[in-house]
């Protein structure tokens, strides 16, 4: 397989891990469950605590996946094509994921909806 492409799955799934450790920060902090383990939740129902840890590692692969597709499509990474990239996964958890749980689109529009989900997809 090629270097390239192992290369950006793993790069993926360490910001998605970092993701993971930064969500469960917050949820200790009183701000609720990861949003990816809410999806699984309402994918497959909740299981506890083993959605947690499977909401998780989904998750991690999923942060590999985009990060193959950045490293496939992009010739020559940059700081700053990989911060626009970023925009990606955040634009398909907006429309795609959304209308899959049933939610509103863009998050209803509604300022940690919008925010939150750049942030952690365009700086991490």
């Amino acid at each position: 397989m090629n270097n390239r492409l192992v290369q950006g799955f793993i790069a993926g799934a360490l910001g998605a891990v970092i993701l993971v450790v930064i969500m469960y920060i917050m949820k200790a902090a009183g701000m609720g469950d990861p949003g990816f383990v809410g999806m699984y939740q309402a994918t497959f129902g909740p299981n506890p605590p083993a959605d947690q840890i499977i909401a998780a590692l989904l998750f991690i692969i999923s942060g590999g996946i985009w990060g193959l597709l950045y490293a496939l499509l992009v010739k020559h990474p940059s700081v700053l094509n990989g911060f626009l990239f970023g925009f990606l996964p955040t634009l398909w958890l907006w429309v795609a994921v959304n209308v899959f749980l049933g939610k509103p689109l863009f998050n209803g529009f509604a300022a940690k909806g919008l925010v939150m989900p750049l942030i952690f997809t365009m700086l991490i």
